[in-house]
């Protein structure tokens, strides 16, 4: 009887902390707590070395990156915009449309002197903090953040 008990006491334990390990796995935040619910947006031509112009988008532990506008046709051929690319399960000449977005995965974050790097799966962005308040990406892009307004009006 108490080999009994003792089966159904350790079996309860190891519900609640598999149980508890999944829930703190999916509730933790990973990316820095400034940028949750907020979106990077890539500049002007002249300041975007990718394929496209893009959005990043984060939530407590999550990215996703959506296609703003038409290609560039000037871009450089780089990892980043091959990883970005590939993230879209494109070959490495179909740019993807406008609106397309993709979900690339769990966050992870390192704090770096001047920025931040940001791991998924699929994609690493190396952001440094440029001086005019945008990041710049490993490949020379730079990046702003989506004024608030801007997204709350479009709702």
């Amino acid at each position: 009887m108490k080999n009994k008990k003792l089966f159904v006491a350790t079996f309860v334990a190891l519900l609640l902390f598999v149980g508890g390990g999944a829930w703190f796995y999916h509730n933790q935040t990973t990316v820095p707590e400034e940028w949750v619910g907020q979106s990077l947006m890539t500049l002007e031509k002249e300041d975007n070395r990718l394929s496209n112009s893009f959005y990043l988008m984060f939530d407590k532990n999550t990215a996703y990156i959506a296609t703003r506008l038409g290609g560039n046709e000037e871009s450089r051929s780089s990892k980043l915009s091959k990883d970005i690319l590939n993230a879209f399960s494109k070959n490495g000449n179909t740019r993807p449309q406008a609106g397309e977005w993709v979900k690339l995965g769990r966050v992870k974050t390192e704090r770096l002197k001047d920025g931040y790097k940001i791991k998924t799966r699929k994609v690493t962005f190396d952001l440094k903090k440029a001086s005019n308040g945008a990041y710049q990406s490993q490949d020379g892009t730079y990046w702003q953040f989506v004024p608030k307004k801007v997204v709350e009006n479009k709702q």
